[in-house]
Parts: structure tokens; sequence; C-alpha cells
């Protein structure tokens, strides 16, 4: 039972109703604050919440904004008489009973004259708490909220994760604080998170997860190191390293990636046999499957033959012969003299793929690429382990890292989408249902609304496609970005709790602005006074936003900058030394003219100082 309206905490009244906000004058609001059984009472602070009575309901509002008209202050309790002015502007924004029922929205409006009393933690704690939807679901302690006495906020799992959630603020501000705490939350209600650690900084998670690392385990000492071939890519993703032009190189490399994927059989196959299907000739160069002048019948009699591994779409194939493969299919259909015969090479569609051709070479002569993707990899597959790690069915975190992954080719989106679309084949068939996974996505800005290529672009649409339609199918996803502004807003809309740290950027808080809903808009002038670690939940299903305090992680995450003040060698410089500098005990200067520096004369007359050789 709430007691919502105790004299002692009696506020004010209502002077004015304004659709969802009210006027309420506070003539309390110039005195000191007070304290009612512990509980610190402001009477009128902007951010103060504040509950009306309605009819016996309790109508719960943020006070948004105070205006004082100066006179005397007023002794304590005394609402009338000659006290000054005060008016406060109340948004009203949930309802709550006796009995500690909260709904959002205003089941009744005031009427003028209404008391407004200072809300208790006990009805500030009810109203965060939401409505009851009868089935047990274990709060997460978020901390506590930044006004009034510490009141702890506590959220259901359903609330923060049955839809969408999305960590934003700007560098600094306790984003990947929060994504953290999240993490390890998770881990104590025995659910399941994937992480994708774009910087390596969760590294910190240690034994509480699993770790694999893309690119080496380079200062990832918990993880392995694994890969993820390119024969894993569907099409799309594969081809978007390459960028083929759809007119006249697409069709040349679907043959190509064929004719290798059937080439790799038949090198596996007993010579006499090829001899004997008519291939010799079309075996004879190492590495790739001739066709010019070569025989077309039987080539076409195989292919049918062994069509099912051909057209797999996850079918093995030498990436590395690709190159030459595409120049080997510019060749005439037939020959004009032996129908039975592919025709000779083609000059002018090898012209016209020439470009394509450098673009693969491109590709598999960078190292940092090829220990990824390419062929005969000695690291796992990620896929492969991710994928029994899912099917095992055990509480935990998944986490790959990124962190010694190129930039090069756009490699990371391109495999973080393959991962996506992986999770969103597991999700459609059912994987996902009975046991749900939340996929932690640090950095989420490089994701999402992806396009790679120049000429010839490929849009990567993995994490969009989830956020659409994966909550229906028990894959939802906790994204972590200081870039908001670069999220699309169907992204946003689909996000259903929404926690906003510090934001600098204007276009980065007008895209949140945009995402939050119309009763959210007055928590959004609180975002540039937010402290780092402290940040406003709202969303959908959250009865009211709040300020909280987010609370310090398990497992804090290796997010802090370079330590400037003890990293670098300081040099102060004193008068009474006749200028000299004194360099601080334990340092060593650079080299002067004279001490073991090479100095070669510039064009101008002066010295150019050149490193040790």
């Amino acid at each position: 039972m709430l007691h919502m309206f105790s004299q002692d905490r009696l506020a004010g009244t209502v002077s004015r109703v304004e659709g969802s906000f009210v006027h309420v004058t506070l003539p309390l609001a110039s005195d000191l604050p007070g304290i009612h059984f512990g509980q610190r009472l402001g009477f009128g602070e902007v951010g103060e919440f504040l509950v009306v009575e309605v009819a016996g309901l309790g109508i719960f509002g943020r006070l948004v904004e105070v205006i004082g008209s100066g006179g005397e202050r007023s002794s304590r309790g005394q609402i009338e008489g000659s006290a000054p002015r005060n008016e406060g502007r109340l948004q009203l924004l949930s309802s709550v009973d006796h009995s500690g029922n909260a709904k959002r929205g205003i089941a009744a409006y005031p009427r003028l004259g209404d008391r407004v009393f200072v809300a208790s933690e006990d009805t500030v704690s009810a109203v965060i708490a939401g409505d009851s939807t009868g089935v047990p679901d274990y709060g997460i302690d978020m901390g506590t909220l930044a006004v009034g006495n510490g009141i702890n906020v506590s959220i259901s799992t359903q609330k923060l994760f049955g839809r969408h959630t999305a960590v934003v603020g700007a560098t600094g501000s306790g984003k990947s604080w929060t994504l953290a705490h999240l993490a390890s939350s998770i881990l104590d209600q025995g659910g399941r998170m994937i992480l994708i650690d774009a910087t390596g900084e969760f590294g910190s998670l240690g034994k509480s997860a699993v770790h694999v690392a893309l690119g080496g385990n380079a200062n990832e000492p918990n993880a392995t190191s694994v890969s993820l071939p390119h024969w894993h890519m569907r099409e799309t993703d594969r081809n978007a390293f390459i960028a083929p032009s759809g007119g006249s190189q697409l069709p040349k490399l679907r043959a190509a990636v064929r004719s290798l994927r059937m080439h790799r059989i038949l090198a596996a196959t007993d010579p006499a046999r090829i001899a004997a299907n008519g291939l010799h000739g079309h075996m004879a160069v190492p590495g790739r499957l001739s066709k010019a002048s070569q025989n077309r019948l039987a080539f076409e009699t195989v292919a049918r033959e062994l069509i099912t591994h051909i057209e797999n779409p996850f079918g093995e194939f030498d990436l590395r012969a690709l190159s030459n493969q595409v120049m080997e299919e510019c060749v005439w259909p037939t020959d004009k003299n032996s129908p039975e015969k592919f025709g000779g090479v083609d000059n002018n569609s090898q012209g016209y793929i020439s470009s394509l051709v450098g673009r693969i070479d491109d590709l598999i002569q960078t190292p940092e690429i090829m220990s990824v993707i390419g062929d005969d990899l000695q690291s796992p597959s990620l896929l492969k382990v991710l994928s029994e790690w899912i099917h095992s069915n055990k509480p935990g975190i998944f986490r790959i890292s990124l962190r010694n992954l190129t930039f090069s080719h756009s490699l990371r989106e391109i495999l973080v989408n393959v991962i996506g679309h992986t999770l969103l084949l597991m999700a459609r068939r059912g994987d996902f249902r009975e046991n749900p996974i939340v996929v932690g996505l640090d950095e989420a800005h490089q994701f999402f609304n992806v396009t790679v290529g120049d000429e010839v672009t490929a849009h990567l649409d993995a994490f969009d496609l989830i956020a659409k339609e994966g909550r229906k199918y028990g894959l939802t996803v906790c994204l972590a970005t200081q870039r908001p502004g670069d999220l699309p807003t169907a992204v946003l809309s689909q996000v259903g709790m929404l926690i906003v740290h510090r934001l600098a950027d204007g276009r980065d808080r007008q895209r949140v602005e945009e995402a939050a809903a119309e009763l959210d808009m007055s928590a959004m002038k609180l975002l540039p006074g937010l402290v780092p670690g402290e940040a406003i939940f709202m969303g959908v299903d959250f009865p009211v936003p709040v300020s909280v305090r987010v609370t310090r992680p398990v497992f804090p995450p290796e997010s802090e900058g370079p330590k400037y003040e003890t990293g670098w060698v300081r040099r102060r410089t004193r008068a009474d030394d006749g200028g000299e500098s004194i360099h601080d005990k334990g340092t060593t200067a650079a080299p002067l003219e004279g001490e073991g520096s090479n100095n070669v004369a510039s064009s101008d007359g002066g010295q150019m100082l050149t490193a040790d050789l």
C-alpha cells in the first residue's frame, strides 16, 4: 500500500492544465530542502518527481521548469498567504494507484486546485516497475536515480531486451560501461549474449565469457583465433570484396566460381576417369579448368552430374585461382568449325573483365585478409564454433573480438554482415524461440546501413534486417554507438529501450529526439548536463524516462584513454638556470645538435634533424 498523499509532502496545487502538462504553484520552492523519514524533499527542483491527487489516483510527473516571482520565504508547510508565487511546469507521465499498480499514460486529468505532492521513494519505485504481466521476471539492477536519495532502479529483462536496446553516448560518457554491465547482468540472469567487440575493450570479461578473435589473438590472451572462410559467405558478401559490375563481370564471375567448384571435385578424382569423361584437356593446367577449344559437351555432361555440388552456395573452391579462372571463362560459346567444343578466346570479354581481375588479384595479395578468409586456413571456422556454442543451449557470453582485424577492403563490415545473416537464418529456422539470444554490437554505426564499393556498390543489410524482424524470432540487438546520427531512422524506431548518455553533437541529439516518443521529449533537455556514467532510460515499454547513475560493471571494460600526465616525458625551463632545459629525474631528453644526431643542411640554410641510423 502506497501512502502518496502525506501532508508533510505537500508541495503545491494545480493552477493551470494544458494537455499533458500542468502548472503548479510551488510556494516552498525557494525554501531549503526538507527531510521526511530520511528522504530528501526538494518541494520544487527541476527533475523532481511529483504526484497529483486526482480522484484517489496519483498522476505521476516530472518537474521540467520552475519560475520564481520573488517575495518573502514562507514557513515550512505554509501553502497560502504571503508566500511568493513560485510556479512550476509539470509533465504528466503515468498513473499509479494506492496498491502500487502503475500504467503509462494519464488515467484522469487534474483539475484546478488539485493538490500536488513530492513523490516518495516507494511511489517512484512502483512507477518504474510499471505493469505486472503476471509472469515472474527477475529485474536487472541498473543503478540509482540521479535525483532523490539514490532510489534503486531495477528493470525487467523483458523491458530491457524484449525489443531491441540502444546505448548511445559521446566518447567518455560511460557507454561501454553500461554495455559491460548489461552483459554481466545477462550472465547473472542465465541468459545468452553474443558480443561483437569492435575495439577489444571487453576482453576484461575474462573467464566469464567464451572469447574468439578474428585476425589473430595478439593482445587477446583469453581468445581462440578463428577464421571465416570465403566459402561460408553468401555470394553477395563475397562479391562485396571485389564489386563486379552486373552487366558483363558478374556472369563471368559466377561461371568461374562454378568451374572452380567442379575443378576441386575433379582434382580428387582418378585421372583415368577424367580421361574417360573427356575432360583431360580441361584439367591440363594445374589450379584451373580450361575451356578455350575444349570439349563443351563433355563439360556440360559432367556439370549436370555434379550440379548439386556446383550450385551449392557454400561449396568450396580455390579463391587464389579465381582471377585466372575468370579469364578462362572469356571464350566464345562454340567453335564455328566444331560445335561440340568451346570456341577460342574472346578478347573483347577479357577487356571487359580486366578491372575485375585486378580487384581479385589485389584481394588475394593482401595477407591480412587471406589469413582470415582464404584457403587452407589453420584456425577453426568462427561460424562452426559459434553454431556449436548456440546449440549447446548453455547460458553465457560469446565474445567475438575484432581488435586485430584490418579495415582494408571493408573486411570488418563484411564479416560482421556474414555473422548477422547467419544468426538471422538460425532465427528464422526457430533456433531461438525457446532460448532467446541478445547480440551486443559495439560501435554499431559501423555495421548498420553500410554500402561498400565505388563504381559498383553492395549493401550490407544483415543487422538492418535483424532490427526489423529479429524480435519475433527471439533474436534482439543491444547496440552501442557514439554516433547515433549515423544510424538509420528505421533502426532506432525499432528500439524499445533507449539508454542515452551525454551527447555533444547536435545531429546525434536530433536523431535520438526523432526516435524518442513525445512523452520523453522533456527528458532530452537533460542530456547536456549528464555526468560520465549517468544516462537517461526511456522507451515504449518503460513507464517514465528517468536519469540513472549506472551501476559499476562487475567486469569494467578496458576503455581508458592514454595517460598523458604519466606517459609523456616532461620538460621544464627555469630562468634562473639561464634558460637551460632541465629534465625530470629518470627521463631521457631527445638528442640535441652535436649529441649523436645526424644534421643535414636544408635548402634555406637551416638544419634538418634526421633520425639516427
